[in-house]
């Protein structure tokens, strides 16, 4: 069994976020894989599919990004899971908009939802579905840009980079994040 993580914030307001790409992807691979129901579980919501031929929990944590860890714990523990079969699919700044990067282990990058992950398991060794959504232009924060919707010419590549996503998902379980690697780290 694998447990994929796709972080983001709860609510309304963030549900079309830069931030909440990973949310995004988690409704999609639900739908492609029909998950039927996300049930109120580990201070998120999850649902139960299959991937190839591999069992799947989808975890949207719901503790708002800067705690995403203790969502993922919870569950790592009631699925009693190692870290290596847990599947994390965040919004990355340093990726342009479109291009996907596939990674286990390392730092978080100053991803605070990566960085509460790293705190609450105590390792960094668990894969990583790196998203991008690019640089803000000068005149905002980074909070702020994260926090704002995508503009209408960024669209095309966003729903690419999110059917692409999937895609990289289903082969990283089924063949492994060497073939993933080599068939997804490009630019959308």
């Amino acid at each position: 069994m694998r447990l994929i993580a796709g972080l983001g914030n709860p609510g309304k307001k963030y549900q079309y976020s830069r931030h909440n790409l990973g949310f995004m992807v988690i409704d999609r691979l639900s739908r492609i894989h029909q998950a039927k129901i996300f049930w109120p579980r580990f201070q998120g919501r999850v649902a139960k599919t299959r991937i190839e031929s591999e069992d799947v929990a989808l975890l949207k944590p719901h503790t708002f990004m800067n705690l995403s860890g203790e969502s993922v714990a919870q569950a790592l523990n009631k699925f009693r899971l190692k870290p290596d079969k847990l599947i994390v699919i965040h919004d990355d700044l340093d990726l342009a908009i479109g291009q996907i990067k596939i990674t286990f282990g390392g730092g978080s990058a100053g991803h605070n939802g990566i960085e509460s992950i790293i705190d609450r398991l105590g390792v960094k060794e668990f894969h990583r579905l790196r998203l991008g959504i690019g640089k803000p232009p000068e005149k905002d924060d980074a909070v702020s840009f994260v926090l704002s919707e995508f503009g209408p010419g960024e669209m095309e590549a966003v729903e690419r980079m999110m059917e692409n996503a999937c895609q990289a998902v289903r082969v990283l379980i089924s063949e492994g994040p060497e073939r993933a690697q080599n068939l997804f780290h490009r630019k959308g």
